[in-house]
């Protein structure tokens, strides 16, 4: 019996390792657009070991559950930070360049905009143009419909577009933002 249950756990472990490499560059990239570069390790870290713990219990482990529970991580890792340094503020890191765009287009219009916006818009669109997350996917990481989500997406879109000038907003396709390339293992993360 005891056999049984410890290939059981070491087949577990394997998908889970699967799905880790297969989602940790993207997962990387999202946090890393909302805490300090100093910071996306542990946050990435503490992400994923949520993740192993709920992984035997979750009917399909995807992308969007995975950036659900980032969510949280990154909304804890904010708390945290308020309470020893006062506030946070949205910070963009890196630069925004659009996809396939020129070196003329720095994005600190869009950045400044995006400042200005709330944070729910902040994060619908970043969830959308700057992760590639379908409408269906950004519903499953904000826990809304789809419908909602569509809703939301235009709207935050024309916030934008009200705080920007129209040739900017209509060059604007994607953004483009460097990411976080330390290589990781699983027996890293995983205490």
């Amino acid at each position: 019996m005891a056999r049984s249950h410890h290939s059981a756990e070491e087949a577990l472990l394997a998908q889970f390792e699967v799905f880790f490499r297969a989602h940790y560059e993207r997962l990387s990239l999202y946090v890393a657009r909302r805490v300090p570069s100093s910071e996306v390790d542990d946050v990435v870290a503490a992400s994923f070991v949520v993740a192993w713990k709920k992984f035997a219990v979750v009917e399909s482990p995807s992308l969007p559950w995975l950036f659900r529970i980032a969510s949280y991580e990154v909304a804890n890792h904010r708390r945290t930070l308020r309470r020893f340094a006062g506030h946070v503020t949205f910070e963009l890191v890196g630069g925004a360049t659009p996809l396939g765009g020129t070196d003329e287009f720095d994005g600190t219009e869009v950045i400044s905009a995006m400042q200005r916006l709330s944070g729910f818009d902040r994060e619908i669109l970043q969830l959308i143009h700057w992760e590639g997350l379908t409408r269906i996917e950004a519903a499953e990481v904000l826990d809304l419909t789809t419908n909602a989500v569509n809703v939301r997406h235009h709207r935050a879109l024309q916030r934008l577009s009200q705080q920007i000038a129209p040739a900017t907003f209509d060059e604007i396709t994607d953004a483009q933002i460097p990411h976080h390339t330390n290589p990781v293992t699983i027996k890293e993360v995983l205490p």
